[in-house]
């Protein structure tokens, strides 16, 4: 039967406070969800959710309420190990000096979790109270004796400790763990007074109504005081307070190291924010999340009664008059294209140095084209909005001064690393890239002389200077010659395109202090490009503002991605489409190894919403969560194809990519329990999982992916893979001894395929198809040349011919 996602909430809720056997819990699971899992001993996973979190005292207005403690959310499994020192593996807890009490000390470390937006992970020392009959004051001295990662890592931020009031808890992890089963995303409304990397935060998050996270839900981080007394301090005491009015949440810190003590005071309007998931519940005490060791004493709980007053409603936000005009600072043609959008319907009046060109009607977001017409050197264009209807009826003068510089557009304009913004875009005058991208038309080239660049700002290309749906502008090598643009560390990106229809190609973008190319326009076409040790991912598409202007519709092909590593060694993917992408942006053929993090990394945050689905295609990752020179050889982090985050559903298309020799996994969803389409892929010997795809407690198996002719080998025993869907027989998973078929078929590498000696790297045939050789490309014998789908063959490599035949 399908369970809706408030009841199956309740189930889990009001099971995990039952001290139910695990076999009654198991049972219960399997009556009442429908499940095909792929892989011995996935059934285990059946019960995982279902298994009972410790049963927290109840409380009620007497002096001394019980305290008990609970490890919850994503990234506190007993394995977790992302920049944890492997004698800290799985440490989350709570040392009390008197279990069950405040008195005395109570010490707390968590190597697991995290604190973000959208939701947490943590260990929670707490009481229940009941919201609607009472009101506290909890208080403490917090010291703080470790915040962030003790391998050399910087804090990535999402570490913390403090004093917390939530309004739900998560399901406890699991202890001890089932095969396959990582926490999943535990959300909450919450206030809380917290010693982050930066000193002391009132931290709030409002806005949730689901325990796996909304949209709609804004967490608020407000340091309480700036300046040099007010930083991080490691082992000395700052007083702090938490406290529930009837109708306000009230945050505070004493700094007692200053001299004078100083408090410093924050409050969150709303005491009835921790009713909203659960109206009769809320949860008070101390937590620690992500590398943080801290001791907590001198604590005390009051309690009051309480008159909670419901919220203030928020009066339906009025949308202001708004106007936006898209109008490039520089043109190579006397033809100049100009859109705006208005918020709401109007006319816009268009002039040219003070001379009214035209007279344009507005309607409410849609976009408005012309094209004028402007003499060679400078003008200024300007556009005045008056709005016909809205809040206001005041127009908006949005102007820009263009120059104009005619070019012979129909030859490319040419740069060079000793270029000169006076250049004529020819060999013998040859333009610096910042200028030659400015004056670019549209069907227009901007070629780069071979060299290196180093160009003083990073290459940005706004909206405005988008090509058109029948001409893009190009910018790549001339004549194919060796084209690196080297950010010296000092560039935040080497080339952000922010613009529609362009094609990049044949470039090589190095040593960005963060990624070495950001994308957010649409239609864009991104080609055989190098991304090489920047300081954050290599290649990130990456949209914000309204989900309909997330980046759509872009090609990533035949491109190359490695060594890129941020400061924390946890953030720098290969290729990234994370935190608001569009839809129809394909990734095909392209090759991603050693890099610190992922391959590629298709993250979103629950705050922002769910990705549009991304379709990745032929491509191949390798060697992730490593660098090419050793570095974290041995490290616990990087994954070849991480297509998900935070609980949300996208069913992203994987078809035809390989994976083998990542740090963790091959292929993993990364909590996404959307309808994935996994069809034709190949993972071999990564250092964990080579599939991992897991039953959310959200969400019925039969509403996740459909796995169809994938093939997961090994040269030796190791994690069995872990498949929660639709699984057909045309897969054969690794079962911890053996890849087998769902059918009993079994692949022996020796006989099946040609090699699984890994290699070095691939080279690119004349068409740039990846050349796979004969790494795990099945014999032509082998029952996987025609067991998939059809009598296609199963795995992400053709089938090697008969001999003689050729391949």
């Amino acid at each position: 039967m399908r369970v809706t996602h408030r009841l199956k909430w309740r189930l889990t809720r009001f099971i995990t406070h039952h001290t139910l056997q695990r076999s009654e819990l198991m049972a219960h699971a399997r009556l009442t969800t429908t499940r095909v899992l792929a892989a011995a001993g996935t059934l285990a996973l059946a019960g995982a959710v279902l298994v009972p979190a410790p049963a927290s005292a109840t409380t009620n207005s007497t002096a001394d309420p019980v305290f008990d403690q609970i490890t919850f959310g994503q990234s506190t499994d007993l394995n977790f190990s992302a920049n944890v020192l492997p004698e800290k593996v799985g440490v989350n807890h709570a040392e009390p000096s008197s279990p069950g009490t405040i008195d005395g000390e109570i010490f707390m470390e968590s190597r697991g979790g995290k604190l973000a937006p959208g939701h947490d992970g943590l260990t929670f020392y707490y009481v229940d109270l009941d919201p609607r009959e009472q009101n506290f004051v909890l208080e403490a001295d917090v010291v703080v004796h470790q915040l962030g990662p003790e391998t050399g890592a910087n804090p990535s931020g999402q570490e913390g400790a403090g004093l917390m009031v939530r309004d739900v808890n998560g399901g406890a992890r699991q202890d001890p763990m089932v095969d396959g089963f990582e926490e999943v995303p535990a959300a909450s409304n919450y206030a809380a007074t917290a010693v982050l990397r930066d000193g002391a935060n009132a931290m709030t998050r409002t806005g949730e109504t689901e325990p796996w996270g909304t949209v709609e839900a804004t967490r608020s981080v407000q340091k309480f005081a700036s300046g040099g007394d007010y930083g991080l301090t490691i082992g000395e005491p700052v007083t702090m307070r938490l406290e529930r009015t009837d109708d306000t949440f009230v945050m505070s810190t004493t700094y007692e190291g200053t001299g004078q003590p100083e408090t410093f005071t924050r409050e969150l309007v709303g005491a009835d924010w921790v009713q909203d998931i659960d109206p009769d519940n809320m949860t008070v005490g101390f937590f620690a999340s992500r590398n943080v060791a801290a001791t907590f004493s001198n604590a005390s709980l009051t309690l009051s009664d309480a008159d909670t007053q419901p919220r203030p409603v928020e009066p339906e936000p009025v949308a202001p008059v708004s106007f936006d005009l898209r109008a490039p600072a520089h043109s190579g043609a006397a033809a100049y294209p100009l859109a705006a959008t208005a918020s709401h319907d109007g006319e816009v009046l268009v002039s040219v140095d003070g001379a009214v060109a035209e007279a344009l009607p507005a309607t409410a977001g849609e976009e408005i084209t012309t094209e004028l017409t402007l003499p060679a050197g400078s003008s200024t264009v300007e556009a005045v909005f008056t709005p016909s209807e809205g809040p206001s009826a005041d127009s908006i003068t949005r102007a820009v001064d263009v120059n104009v510089r005619l070019f012979d557009a129909g030859a490319p304009l040419l740069a060079s690393p000793d270029g000169s913004p006076a250049g004529d875009g020819t060999a013998g005058s040859p333009l610096d890239i910042a200028t030659a991208v400015a004056y670019v038309q549209p069907g227009q080239s901007v070629e780069l002389l071979e060299g290196v660049y180093t160009p003083s700002h990073r290459i940005e290309i706004s909206a405005a200077y988008s090509g058109t749906e029948g001409a893009r502008k190009t910018l790549t090598a001339h004549d194919g010659g060796e084209v690196t643009i080297d950010g010296r560390g000092a560039l935040p990106q080497i080339i952000r395109l922010d613009a529609d229809h362009w094609e990049v190609a044949g470039l090589r973008l190095t040593d960005a202090a963060s990624n070495g190319m950001r994308v957010s326009g649409s239609n864009n076409l991104i080609d055989s490009m190098v991304f090489n040790d920047n300081g954050d991912t290599g290649f990130q598409l990456t949209g914000s503002g309204p989900r309909e202007n997330w980046p759509a519709d872009n090609l990533i092909s035949n491109s190359e991605s490695h060594d890129n590593r941020d400061a924390s060694d946890i953030n720098a993917d290969g290729f990234a489409a994370k935190l608001g992408v569009g839809p129809g942006n394909v990734f095909r053929a392209n090759i991603a190894h050693h890099n610190i993090d992922d391959g590629w990394d298709l993250y979103n945050r629950t705050n922002e919403g769910a990705n549009f689905p991304i379709t990745l295609e032929g491509n191949v990752a390798y060697s992730n969560g490593k660098l090419s020179n050793g570095y974290r050889e041995d490290g616990t982090s990087g994954s070849g194809f991480k297509v998900g985050g935070e609980g949300l559903p996208v069913a992203h298309v994987l078809s035809g990519n390989l994976a083998y020799d990542n740090n963790m996994d091959g292929f993993t969803d990364n909590f996404n329990p959307g309808r994935l389409e996994v069809t034709g892929n190949t993972a071999v010997d990564n250092k964990r999982y080579n599939f991992i795809f897991r039953i959310n407690p959200y969400f019925a198996p039969e509403e996740q992916g459909v796995f169809r002719n994938n093939l997961s080998l090994r040269s030796a025993a190791g994690d069995a893979d872990v498949v929660s869907g639709d699984v057909d027989a045309t897969n054969a998973f690794f079962d911890g001894r053996r890849s087998v078929t769902t059918g009993g078929k079994r692949v022996v590498p020796q006989r099946d395929v040609m090699s699984l000696e890994q290699p070095a790297g691939f080279e690119r045939n004349d068409d740039g198809a990846i050349d796979h050789g004969d790494f795990a490309r099945p014999f032509f014998k082998s029952f996987l040349t025609d067991a998939g789908v059809d009598g296609g063959h199963i795995g992400a490599v053709i089938p090697a011919e008969r001999p003689g035949r050729g391949r």
